[in-house]
C-alpha cells in the first residue's frame, strides 16, 4: 500500500509539474512574448508591403529643433505620401521583384535620377543633425540621412536633364517617352511617387531607414556611367538586391519564431 501510495503521489507530482509548466508558458507568452511577436510581425508585414513612410506625420509643433535626425522635419509641403504621380509610360523593368505597394513608372525613376549629380547632390552630409550629436568625433561624425529627408531633398532638387543609356546613347525609355514627359518632370515641385523614391533609396540602404554617404557613393558608381549616363539594368539590379535584403531578414525572423515556439510547445 505504501508503495502504491508513493507511486500515486509521484504521478500526481508529475501532473502538477506539467500544469505549472504549461501555466508558466502561457503566462510568460501571453504577458510578454506573444504581444511583442504580434507587434513585430505587424511591423514586418507593413515593411514587406512596400509602403514606407505612409503613416501619419508627427505634428511639427511638438518637435523642437535638435530633437530629430531629420533635417526636413518641418518641410511638410514635400513630406506627403504620393501614391500616384500621374506619370505616364511603361513601368520600371522587373519592378514586380521590388514588391512595391504601388506601380513604379519608369518616368518617376528618371525624374529622381535626373536630379542626382553624385553623392553630394543628395544631402549636405557634413551638416546633418546626426553629425552634431554630443560626444561624437568631429573628424568623422555619423552622417545619417533619413529616408524621408532623401525624398524631400529630391523633390526640392532641380532637374538636371533626362539621362541617356550609355550603351545606345538614346534617352532612357526612348525618344517618344522623353518628348511626352520631359516638360512635366522638369517642373519645380513635380510629383514623384513614394514607391519610386523607395526603390532608389533601397538600392543603397538595403531596407534600412537611413543612408550613409559611403554606401550611396558606392551604389551610384554601379549604374552612373558618366554625366547624364545611367545604366538602367545596373540600377534595377541594385534596387532588387536592396529589396531582397528586407525579404531575407523577414524570412530569418520567421524561422527564428518557428524554432522558439517549437521548442516551447513540443
Amino acid at each position: 500500500l505504501a508503495t502504491t501510495s508513493s507511486l500515486l503521489v509521484s504521478e500526481d507530482d508529475k501532473d502538477y509539474g506539467e500544469v505549472i509548466k504549461t501555466a508558466a508558458i502561457v503566462l510568460t507568452l501571453g504577458g510578454g512574448l506573444i504581444p511583442a511577436t504580434l507587434s513585430a510581425n505587424s511591423a514586418m508585414m507593413k515593411t514587406l508591403s512596400g509602403r514606407k513612410d505612409a503613416g501619419p506625420e508627427a505634428d511639427p509643433s511638438t518637435i523642437k529643433p535638435g530633437e530629430s535626425f531629420d533635417p526636413t522635419i518641418f518641410e511638410t509641403k514635400y513630406r506627403q505620401y504620393v501614391e500616384d504621380s500621374g506619370a505616364e509610360g511603361p513601368e520600371l523593368p522587373l519592378s514586380s521583384l521590388l514588391f512595391a505597394a504601388e506601380k513604379i513608372p519608369l518616368v518617376d525613376i528618371i525624374a529622381i535620377l535626373g536630379r542626382i549629380d553624385g553623392v553630394n547632390s543628395i544631402a549636405d552630409w557634413r551638416n546633418l543633425p546626426s553629425t552634431k550629436l554630443p560626444n561624437v568625433s568631429t573628424k568623422s561624425p555619423p552622417q545619417w540621412l533619413p529616408r524621408k529627408a532623401f525624398k524631400v531633398n529630391i523633390r526640392k532638387a532641380k532637374f538636371l536633364g533626362w539621362p541617356n543609356d550609355p550603351k545606345t546613347g538614346q534617352p532612357l525609355g526612348g525618344e517618344e517617352l522623353k518628348a511626352a514627359q520631359l516638360a512635366r518632370v522638369s517642373k519645380k515641385d513635380v510629383l514623384i511617387g513614394d514607391a519610386a523614391l523607395d526603390a532608389v533609396f533601397d538600392s543603397w540602404a538595403w531596407g534600412a531607414s537611413i543612408a550613409t554617404p559611403d554606401k550611396v557613393d558606392r551604389t551610384l558608381r554601379l549604374f552612373t556611367k558618366g554625366p547624364s549616363q545611367i545604366d538602367l539594368g545596373a540600377f534595377v539590379g541594385a534596387a532588387v538586391r536592396g529589396r531582397s535584403a528586407t525579404g531575407f531578414a523577414a524570412l530569418t525572423f520567421i524561422l527564428i519564431q518557428i524554432t522558439v515556439y517549437g521548442t516551447l510547445f513540443v
